[in-house]
């Protein structure tokens, strides 16, 4: 096993040089023969979190950095290791503190995800590894938080042509180490099984598409259905996405989210809903909203070049337990390294 941990440790190291390689360096090979770089992201955030006793809890900056991409076996990408790198230390958190503000300021950096990808024929990928999860049109408000990962395997299968579904996906393995975000102290997981997924996905024709799935959990059993569907022509919002969950086994109990799109001039991006999750949901999704009855509102723009900014804010309403982030607000400055470089040509 240390042999493997090794070995894998090496390959991801060499994925993600490879990933930030200087123009020099591929001006000597083909270039993306070997690699393929998916994303280079610095953010920053400031936030602020109150709970429903009126305590404030967090009040800090915080720095993340992402770093994803793949060692290619092949010319056309068929057989690759997949690799994505970053900030954080919990399966829902991937933001490092920064110093000023409530807690001290730390680096934490580790493979979140590392994985072999097969796709011997077009519409068909086999993963194994340590993956990120699935969640078709469900968001990470009533699924997992979108920083989640399992150990274990994965068959997709996209061939709308054939089977009507436009996906169809198979996931199983373990989920768990919360608090262990590095993927080379989970490899000895690849033997236990207490996750299952199967998800299925169907394109509206160009205004939308609608997901379905079934998530055993630790011998909880979570359905959930989702829908996104266009209304541009409302001349009010650009899309709308319902979101639902129910919950069959151990604490029965379900939940919604209800979000709308609007895309503004100057390519500013609104987002806003409604959504409601249960007491016993488990916090395993988005920690911006956790559990309880809240509205909440996300606007995106972008400033200068690689730069964006976003803003969030969600309020707690109606509740009758207490709730972690009665009121949270969020300020986010991003930069697109990965789009720097590759106009500079580096990538």
């Amino acid at each position: 096993m240390l042999t493997l941990r090794r070995a894998a440790a090496a390959a991801s190291l060499l994925l993600l040089a490879c990933a930030t390689a200087s123009a020099q360096d591929t001006a000597a090979a083909p270039s993306h023969r070997w690699y393929d770089a998916q994303a280079i992201q610095l953010d920053a955030r400031y936030r602020l979190i109150e709970s429903s006793a009126g305590v404030t809890t967090t009040n800090q900056m915080q720095h993340r950095q992402t770093f994803k991409g793949a060692l290619k076996f092949d010319p056309k990408g068929h057989y690759t290791l997949q690799a994505m790198a970053g900030s954080g230390t919990s399966f829902t958190g991937s933001w490092d503190n920064a110093g000023p503000g409530t807690g001290e300021g730390d680096v934490n950096f580790a493979v979140r995800y590392l994985y072999a990808s097969a796709a011997p024929m077009k519409g068909l990928e086999l993963q194994a590894g340590g993956l990120g999860l699935v969640r078709g049109e469900s968001t990470e408000i009533t699924s997992y938080d979108n920083d989640g990962f399992i150990m274990g395997e994965r068959v997709s299968l996209k061939q709308p042509a054939r089977v009507y579904l436009d996906e169809i996906s198979l996931s199983t393995g373990y989920l768990g180490d919360l608090s262990t975000p590095n993927v080379f102290e989970r490899f000895d997981r690849l033997s236990e099984n207490n996750y299952t997924q199967v998800l299925v996905g169907k394109k509206l024709g160009a205004r939308g598409a609608v997901s379905v799935d079934w998530t055993g959990h630790e011998g909880v059993d979570t359905w959930r259905q989702a829908v996104r569907v266009g209304t541009r022509e409302t001349h009010v919002v650009d899309a709308v996405r319902l979101e639902l969950y129910q919950r069959t086994t151990g604490t029965h109990a379900e939940g919604f989210a209800l979000s709308a799109e609007r895309m503004l001039p100057h390519r500013l991006s609104l987002a806003g809903g409604y959504a409601t999750i249960d007491r016993d949901y488990g916090g395993l999704n988005g920690d911006r909203f956790n559990r309880g009855r809240r509205v909440f509102a996300e606007a995106r723009v972008p400033l200068v070049q690689d730069l964006s900014l976003s803003v969030f804010y969600g309020h707690a309403v109606g509740n009758d337990f207490p709730v972690t982030n009665a009121d949270r607000f969020d300020i986010v400055v991003g930069y697109n390294a990965l789009k720097a470089l590759q106009r500079r040509g580096a990538l």
